[in-house]
């Protein structure tokens, strides 16, 4: 089973004032820390080898799992906390098998993890990304130069990305010094524009349970959703 690598190193400033005194994955959903949920879903699923790529408060993740007892190898990265996704992507590649599952330290979802990767074999992908389908609750326009409309869509289901991937890891070894410069955010994502241009890059429809959430009014709901995905799941006994 790949190593399960799951990003904890952001400062999760839309959820201020929450992350001024404890890291994202930290934050309780119910009682428990959102990345324990994580954990115990990869655990359940069969992946026992885990690198947390922290940042921001790190020290106070390695003090909840040391404290946690998980039966896994977790080990850590830490590429600083102004470093880009890309860049503690990049930072640990030394310690990652041959691909890897990589999951935001925000995000849980039930993915039929054998399938994806299957999937992502038999395509020869570079990188699978997770997606799931939403209704836009707007028409969507293209607009040509003459400012003409050259196509209409009316509140169209449209694919994104879930905050799940596989990656091989061969595909760190060739990151340019100008794409780990990039912005947060910036590098990654013309990472997953030049794969698009050499058709590496391939997606796993999901439509399971998520749970995730941004801003203070997300987590209500994340509070709800988390409670529901472990039901559902059978993931949540001790």
């Amino acid at each position: 089973m790949p190593t399960a690598v799951i990003m904890c190193g952001g400062k999760g400033s839309r959820l201020r004032p929450l992350t001024e005194t404890v890291p994202k994955p930290l934050v309780e959903l119910n009682g428990r820390p959102c990345l324990e949920y994580i954990l115990r879903s990869h655990l359940h699923r069969g992946q026992g080898e885990f690198v947390l790529c922290v940042g921001y408060k790190g020290e106070m993740i390695r003090e909840f799992v040391e404290q946690s007892g998980f039966d896994a190898t977790i080990r850590f990265s830490d590429a600083g906390e102004n470093a880009s996704m890309l860049q503690r992507l990049h930072a640990a590649r030394d310690l990652m098998s041959e691909r890897v599952s990589v999951t935001y330290g925000d995000t849980l979802i039930d993915v039929d993890f054998p399938a994806m990767l299957g999937q992502h074999q038999a395509r020869g992908a570079a990188i699978t990304l997770t997606t799931a389908e939403v209704v836009s609750p707007f028409g969507l326009l293209d607009i040509d130069d003459a400012g003409l409309v050259s196509s209409y869509r009316e509140k169209p289901s449209l694919p994104y990305f879930v905050g799940h991937m596989i990656i091989e890891r061969s595909v760190f070894d060739e990151v340019s010094e100008d794409l780990l410069a990039l912005p947060d955010g910036q590098g990654l994502v013309r990472l997953f524009q030049q794969l698009v241009e050499r058709r590496e890059l391939a997606a796993f429809p999901y439509a399971g349970p998520q749970v995730t959430f941004n801003t203070r009014q997300d987590l209500d709901r994340a509070e709800r959703d988390a409670a529901r995905f472990f039901t559902q799941t059978d993931g949540g006994d001790e």
